[in-house]
Protein backbone atom coordinates (compact mmCIF):
# COMPACT_ATOMS: atom_id res chain seq x y z
CA UNK A 1 0.00 0.00 0.00
CA UNK A 2 1.30 3.08 -0.84
CA UNK A 3 1.39 6.95 0.96
CA UNK A 4 -1.24 8.03 -0.93
CA UNK A 5 -3.49 5.19 -0.22
CA UNK A 6 -2.65 4.93 3.78
CA UNK A 7 -3.87 8.81 3.49
CA UNK A 8 -6.81 8.21 2.01
CA UNK A 9 -7.93 5.26 4.07
CA UNK A 10 -7.40 7.23 7.21
CA UNK A 11 -9.20 10.25 6.32
CA UNK A 12 -11.83 8.06 4.92
CA UNK A 13 -12.32 7.12 8.91
CA UNK A 14 -12.61 10.25 10.43
CA UNK A 15 -16.26 10.69 12.14
CA UNK A 16 -15.84 14.38 12.17
CA UNK A 17 -13.81 17.97 11.21
CA UNK A 18 -14.03 18.91 15.15
CA UNK A 19 -10.63 18.38 16.29
CA UNK A 20 -9.10 20.15 12.69
CA UNK A 21 -11.27 23.13 13.21
CA UNK A 22 -10.66 23.39 17.02
CA UNK A 23 -6.86 23.82 15.81
CA UNK A 24 -7.32 26.24 12.99
CA UNK A 25 -8.91 28.28 15.77
CA UNK A 26 -5.75 28.25 17.59
CA UNK A 27 -3.68 29.58 14.97
CA UNK A 28 -4.12 32.78 16.12
CA UNK A 29 -2.94 35.00 12.94
CA UNK A 30 -4.11 33.32 9.76
CA UNK A 31 -7.78 33.10 8.77
CA UNK A 32 -9.40 29.72 7.15
CA UNK A 33 -12.23 29.51 5.68
CA UNK A 34 -13.99 26.79 3.27
CA UNK A 35 -17.04 27.76 0.54
CA UNK A 36 -19.22 26.30 -1.75
CA UNK A 37 -19.16 26.65 -5.78
CA UNK A 38 -22.49 29.40 -4.88
CA UNK A 39 -19.69 31.38 -2.43
CA UNK A 40 -21.35 30.71 0.79
CA UNK A 41 -19.53 30.07 3.77
CA UNK A 42 -19.20 26.18 4.93
CA UNK A 43 -16.54 26.38 7.57
CA UNK A 44 -14.38 29.28 9.01
CA UNK A 45 -12.09 29.46 11.45
CA UNK A 46 -11.79 31.81 15.16
CA UNK A 47 -9.89 34.65 13.08
CA UNK A 48 -12.22 34.63 10.04
CA UNK A 49 -14.73 34.93 12.35
CA UNK A 50 -14.01 37.89 13.60
CA UNK A 51 -13.11 39.75 10.25
CA UNK A 52 -16.49 39.14 9.59
CA UNK A 53 -17.84 40.43 12.88
CA UNK A 54 -19.36 37.81 14.38
CA UNK A 55 -19.36 35.51 17.67
CA UNK A 56 -19.37 31.88 16.12
CA UNK A 57 -18.68 30.19 13.06
CA UNK A 58 -22.53 29.34 13.01
CA UNK A 59 -23.16 33.09 12.03
CA UNK A 60 -21.24 32.57 8.48
CA UNK A 61 -22.47 29.30 7.18
CA UNK A 62 -24.45 30.21 3.92
CA UNK A 63 -23.85 33.81 3.89
CA UNK A 64 -20.90 35.26 1.21
CA UNK A 65 -18.49 37.71 1.85
CA UNK A 66 -21.09 40.63 0.56
CA UNK A 67 -22.87 39.78 3.95
CA UNK A 68 -19.98 40.86 6.12
CA UNK A 69 -17.49 43.25 3.78
CA UNK A 70 -17.84 46.43 1.70
CA UNK A 71 -19.05 45.33 -1.72
CA UNK A 72 -15.90 46.56 -3.44
CA UNK A 73 -13.36 43.72 -1.63
CA UNK A 74 -16.00 41.07 -1.63
CA UNK A 75 -16.64 41.45 -5.33
CA UNK A 76 -12.66 41.33 -5.18
CA UNK A 77 -12.67 38.00 -2.89
CA UNK A 78 -15.35 36.57 -5.01
CA UNK A 79 -13.37 37.49 -8.37
CA UNK A 80 -10.16 34.98 -6.50
CA UNK A 81 -12.66 32.47 -5.86
CA UNK A 82 -14.20 32.12 -9.65
CA UNK A 83 -10.98 31.96 -10.83
CA UNK A 84 -9.40 29.28 -8.66
CA UNK A 85 -12.45 27.21 -9.52
CA UNK A 86 -12.65 27.97 -12.94
CA UNK A 87 -9.23 27.18 -14.00
CA UNK A 88 -8.51 23.98 -11.28
CA UNK A 89 -5.02 26.34 -10.46
CA UNK A 90 -4.55 27.42 -6.55
CA UNK A 91 -3.59 30.98 -6.17
CA UNK A 92 -0.79 30.86 -3.95
CA UNK A 93 0.45 33.90 -1.89
CA UNK A 94 -1.29 36.56 -3.28
CA UNK A 95 -1.82 40.21 -2.28
CA UNK A 96 -5.17 41.89 -1.27
CA UNK A 97 -6.96 44.34 0.41
CA UNK A 98 -8.19 42.93 4.26
CA UNK A 99 -11.44 41.99 4.46
CA UNK A 100 -12.04 44.52 7.28
CA UNK A 101 -12.76 48.39 6.56
CA UNK A 102 -8.92 49.69 6.74
CA UNK A 103 -5.98 50.15 4.72
CA UNK A 104 -4.06 47.20 5.94
CA UNK A 105 -3.63 44.07 3.39
CA UNK A 106 -2.87 40.57 3.30
CA UNK A 107 -1.66 37.85 1.81
CA UNK A 108 -3.93 34.92 0.70
CA UNK A 109 -4.01 31.57 -0.98
CA UNK A 110 -7.27 29.92 -2.25
CA UNK A 111 -7.14 25.93 -3.50
CA UNK A 112 -10.06 24.25 -5.42
CA UNK A 113 -12.15 21.55 -3.26
CA UNK A 114 -13.16 18.28 -5.13
CA UNK A 115 -15.31 15.38 -3.72
CA UNK A 116 -14.57 12.06 -4.05
CA UNK A 117 -16.00 11.82 -7.51
CA UNK A 118 -13.48 14.32 -8.14
CA UNK A 119 -16.40 17.04 -9.10
CA UNK A 120 -15.96 20.80 -8.31
CA UNK A 121 -17.72 21.46 -4.97
CA UNK A 122 -15.86 24.89 -4.03
CA UNK A 123 -12.38 26.50 -2.85
CA UNK A 124 -10.56 26.68 0.31
CA UNK A 125 -8.48 29.63 1.69
CA UNK A 126 -5.99 31.31 4.46
CA UNK A 127 -4.92 34.52 5.13
CA UNK A 128 -3.16 36.49 6.98
CA UNK A 129 -2.23 40.44 7.56
CA UNK A 130 1.04 42.03 6.62
CA UNK A 131 2.18 43.20 9.58
CA UNK A 132 3.56 46.99 9.01
CA UNK A 133 2.11 47.75 5.63
CA UNK A 134 -0.17 50.55 5.37
CA UNK A 135 -2.23 51.85 2.48
CA UNK A 136 -2.73 49.82 -0.60
CA UNK A 137 0.49 49.62 -2.32
CA UNK A 138 0.10 50.39 -6.10
CA UNK A 139 2.48 47.63 -7.03
CA UNK A 140 0.64 44.76 -5.25
CA UNK A 141 -1.38 43.42 -8.13
CA UNK A 142 1.67 42.93 -10.26
CA UNK A 143 4.00 41.34 -7.61
CA UNK A 144 0.89 38.72 -7.27
CA UNK A 145 1.28 38.24 -10.99
CA UNK A 146 4.85 37.43 -10.42
CA UNK A 147 4.30 34.90 -7.81
CA UNK A 148 1.56 32.73 -9.16
CA UNK A 149 3.93 33.15 -12.57
CA UNK A 150 6.48 31.66 -10.68
CA UNK A 151 3.92 28.72 -9.77
CA UNK A 152 2.86 28.23 -13.28
CA UNK A 153 6.53 28.31 -14.76
CA UNK A 154 8.76 27.50 -12.44
CA UNK A 155 9.96 24.53 -14.20
CA UNK A 156 11.62 27.22 -16.73
CA UNK A 157 14.09 29.52 -16.27
CA UNK A 158 13.54 31.99 -14.33
CA UNK A 159 15.81 35.21 -13.67
CA UNK A 160 15.56 38.32 -11.40
CA UNK A 161 15.94 40.53 -14.05
CA UNK A 162 12.81 39.17 -16.04
CA UNK A 163 10.95 39.01 -12.71
CA UNK A 164 11.52 42.77 -11.87
CA UNK A 165 10.60 43.85 -15.54
CA UNK A 166 7.27 41.60 -14.74
CA UNK A 167 6.66 43.86 -11.81
CA UNK A 168 7.58 47.43 -13.70
CA UNK A 169 9.93 47.42 -10.53
CA UNK A 170 13.79 47.13 -10.53
CA UNK A 171 15.62 44.24 -9.07
CA UNK A 172 16.26 45.84 -5.47
CA UNK A 173 13.06 46.68 -4.95
CA UNK A 174 11.84 43.38 -6.34
CA UNK A 175 13.90 41.56 -3.46
CA UNK A 176 12.19 44.38 -0.86
CA UNK A 177 9.18 43.50 -1.72
CA UNK A 178 9.57 39.73 -1.38
CA UNK A 179 11.17 39.94 2.09
CA UNK A 180 8.39 42.79 3.14
CA UNK A 181 5.28 39.92 1.96
CA UNK A 182 6.91 36.31 2.72
CA UNK A 183 10.12 37.03 4.69
CA UNK A 184 12.12 35.45 1.83
CA UNK A 185 13.76 36.23 -1.27
CA UNK A 186 12.57 35.53 -5.08
CA UNK A 187 15.49 33.29 -5.82
CA UNK A 188 14.91 31.73 -2.04
CA UNK A 189 11.52 31.44 -3.09
CA UNK A 190 11.60 29.70 -6.81
CA UNK A 191 13.73 26.89 -4.99
CA UNK A 192 11.57 26.22 -2.67
CA UNK A 193 8.72 26.13 -5.10
CA UNK A 194 10.62 23.66 -7.40
CA UNK A 195 11.76 21.59 -4.33
CA UNK A 196 8.04 21.36 -3.29
CA UNK A 197 7.31 20.52 -6.83
CA UNK A 198 9.65 17.59 -7.11
CA UNK A 199 9.00 16.29 -3.38
CA UNK A 200 5.75 15.25 -4.97
CA UNK A 201 6.98 13.49 -8.37
CA UNK A 202 9.21 11.48 -6.14
CA UNK A 203 6.44 10.59 -3.50
CA UNK A 204 3.77 10.32 -6.75
CA UNK A 205 5.72 8.54 -9.51
CA UNK A 206 9.13 6.31 -10.49
CA UNK A 207 10.46 8.86 -12.82
CA UNK A 208 14.25 9.09 -11.74
CA UNK A 209 15.44 11.57 -9.93
CA UNK A 210 17.67 13.32 -13.01
CA UNK A 211 14.44 13.20 -14.84
CA UNK A 212 12.61 15.05 -12.06
CA UNK A 213 15.23 17.53 -11.26
CA UNK A 214 15.12 18.68 -15.03
CA UNK A 215 11.55 18.55 -14.75
CA UNK A 216 11.30 20.78 -12.14
CA UNK A 217 14.47 23.17 -13.21
CA UNK A 218 17.58 22.60 -12.22
CA UNK A 219 20.41 21.93 -14.30
CA UNK A 220 21.72 18.28 -13.25
CA UNK A 221 20.68 15.82 -10.56
CA UNK A 222 24.10 17.01 -8.56
CA UNK A 223 22.20 20.20 -8.59
CA UNK A 224 18.62 18.93 -7.63
CA UNK A 225 20.24 16.61 -5.00
CA UNK A 226 22.23 19.30 -3.04
CA UNK A 227 19.39 21.95 -2.99
CA UNK A 228 17.21 19.44 -1.99
CA UNK A 229 19.24 18.19 0.31
CA UNK A 230 19.51 22.30 2.01
CA UNK A 231 15.72 22.41 2.76
CA UNK A 232 14.90 18.36 3.38
CA UNK A 233 17.48 17.79 5.28
CA UNK A 234 17.58 14.58 2.93
CA UNK A 235 18.96 13.07 -0.20
CA UNK A 236 16.10 12.78 -3.06
CA UNK A 237 16.87 9.31 -3.02
CA UNK A 238 16.73 8.48 0.95
CA UNK A 239 13.43 10.51 0.89
CA UNK A 240 11.82 8.15 -1.60
CA UNK A 241 12.74 5.10 -0.17
CA UNK A 242 11.28 6.21 3.34
CA UNK A 243 8.42 7.24 1.98
CA UNK A 244 7.90 3.96 0.06
CA UNK A 245 9.09 1.80 3.43
CA UNK A 246 6.12 3.80 5.08
CA UNK A 247 3.65 2.74 2.20
CA UNK A 248 4.26 -1.05 2.83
Amino acid sequence: MNTINIQQNFVSQIKDLQPFKQLMDLIPDVAFFLKDTHGRFVMQNRHACDYCQVATEDETIGKTDFDFFPPRRASLYVKSDQQVMESGRPIINAVAPAPENSNKMIVYSKFPVYDKDNKLIGVAGIHRVIDGLRDTPSWYGSLSIVIQYIHENYSQELTLTDLAKMAHTSQSQLERRFRQLLATTPSSYILRVRIDAGRTLLESTDRTISDIAQSVGFYDHSHFTRSFHKIMHTSPRDYRRRRSNSGE
